[in-house]
């Protein structure tokens, strides 16, 4: 294994309370993993707190660190995409900065890469969420396996090492709107999967609110899976048939007891009612294929990066340059 650089790649969004944390066991959990040079990208999602001040403290401290600042809060995936793209590691490891994923199991995920694999990602055997988180994680990973076109791995996240071509590959995929698990599952490679359990958060409040989870989960059944559109197609025929069905019915009705057949139009409006509804809802699921074919076609970048902090920049920027 190529072991010239290890990168490590976290996103960070109002983390001023963890940073502290997250950087002193991450220069912890690196030390011994054999590789010539390390460097650590901290990705500011659009972050309103001390962080970025922080992190600008980390890089004037230890020139492995690199400050990358989003111009705004673009997302999760986002954030990570762009880490990404400004690694240079032969070696890419992506870990969330709120330190539920451990720093020290990345040792776990390079042993694995060293027996062969090209992609090592974390598998989680414990969760710290509550009931209903984790019950609503345990749902939507097993529903995205039953319906997704490819087999993505159960209960893992992004915490994940890669090797460069396999980050090449996921970075040469032109799509905008990213699951980026469901992306690495996709370009194929040797991928294994590494046990953890996952830790409570060391401080602060989870950044992942209600709305955020629904949206990352609509990017993954949208993106991995054409089974919404089938569906509908199988409930249109079914509903005409029973449509072709019902109406036969109410002619033989007619016919051979005239003076039982009903009158009024009840059994009309709701018929009417029940199809509009029905179209109504296919006619949803439509649009999102839709609307996100048109953010494709607007070809925006995932994020925009307004500033790189590195010790390098600033020597590029010092005496003499230019």
């Amino acid at each position: 294994m190529d072991r010239s650089l290890l990168s490590v790649v976290v996103p960070i969004l109002d983390e001023e309370q963890t940073l502290p944390e997250l950087g002193r066991r991450l220069e912890s959990a690196v030390v011994g993993l054999g590789f010539v040079g390390y460097e650590f990208i901290l990705v500011s999602d659009g972050s309103t707190d001390r962080s970025e001040a922080i992190i600008r403290g980390l890089v004037a401290r230890d020139p492995r660190y690199r400050g990358v600042f989003l111009s705004r809060n673009f997302g999760h995936q986002e954030a990570i995409s762009t880490g990404l793209s400004h690694a240079r590691g032969a070696v890419i490891a992506v870990i969330d900065g709120d330190l539920q994923d451990p720093p020290e199991a990345i040792a776990g995920l390079v042993g694995a890469l060293e027996g062969g694999a090209d992609v090592a990602f974390g598998v989680r055997t414990g969760r710290k969420e509550s009931l209903p988180a984790r019950i609503a994680y345990a749902g939507f990973y097993r529903l995205l396996r039953a319906v997704s076109a490819i087999e993505i791995p159960l209960d893992s996240g992004d915490f994940c090492c890669m090797r460069r071509p396999v980050v090449e590959a996921i970075l040469a995929l032109p799509e905008r709107r990213r699951f980026l698990r469901g992306l690495r599952a996709w370009v194929g490679y040797r991928q294994v999967g590494v046990a953890y359990e996952r830790a409570a958060r060391h401080s602060g409040t989870p950044k992942y609110t209600l709305r955020k989870l629904v949206a990352l989960a609509y990017d993954g059944l949208f993106s991995f899976t054409s089974l919404p559109i089938r569906l509908m197609q199988a409930a249109g025929f079914v509903l005409s048939a029973l449509a072709i069905a019902v109406a036969a019915g109410y002619v033989a009705w007619s016919f051979l007891m005239p003076e039982r057949f009903p009158s009024g139009f009840a059994s009309l409006i709701v018929s009417i009612w029940f199809f509009a509804g029905v179209q109504l809802f296919c006619l949803g699921i439509v649009g999102e294929y839709v609307a996100r074919t048109c953010d494709e076609a607007r070809g925006r970048p995932p994020a925009v990066v307004r500033e790189v902090v590195s010790r390098e920049a600033e020597d590029d920027d010092g005496p003499g340059a230019g």
